[in-house]
């Protein structure tokens, strides 16, 4: 049997793009359509996933928009969800990029870390 090579050319967007969301007070996370979300806090926000299945590893880059708002992680697939959070706290300072990388082991549960860039 010949060996069969994935490349990046094959995979589906959910491993190969970026995706800019808009800030709002509901923020839906279509993790069909992306792997790395980017954001600039305008608004305290509940971020909703969609389009979730088991395995799926996320990345959000949040750029804090210096105005104490805050960011939670809300439903998936539009049901409610548990959400561990392993390290790490969100920063809203001004310019402050926030790397937060979440692994759904469930339709219902999430484990997450939260970092900034170190000084």
């Amino acid at each position: 049997m010949a060996l069969t090579k994935v490349t990046s050319g094959v995979l589906g967007d959910e491993y190969t793009s970026s995706s800019s969301l808009i800030s709002a007070t509901a923020i839906t996370v279509d993790t069909s359509s992306a792997d790395v979300f980017t954001l600039t806090a305008g608004h305290s926000a509940t971020l909703n996933f969609t389009n979730v299945v088991v395995g799926d590893l996320k990345t959000l880059v949040i750029t804090g928009g210096g105005s104490s708002y805050t960011i939670t992680l809300g439903t998936v697939n539009g049901a409610s969800a548990t959400y561990n959070l392993i390290s790490g706290s969100y920063d809203d300072t001004s310019s402050t990029k926030n790397f937060i990388q979440i692994k759904f082991i469930s339709t219902t549960e999430a484990w997450y870390t939260i970092s900034q860039i170190s000084s």
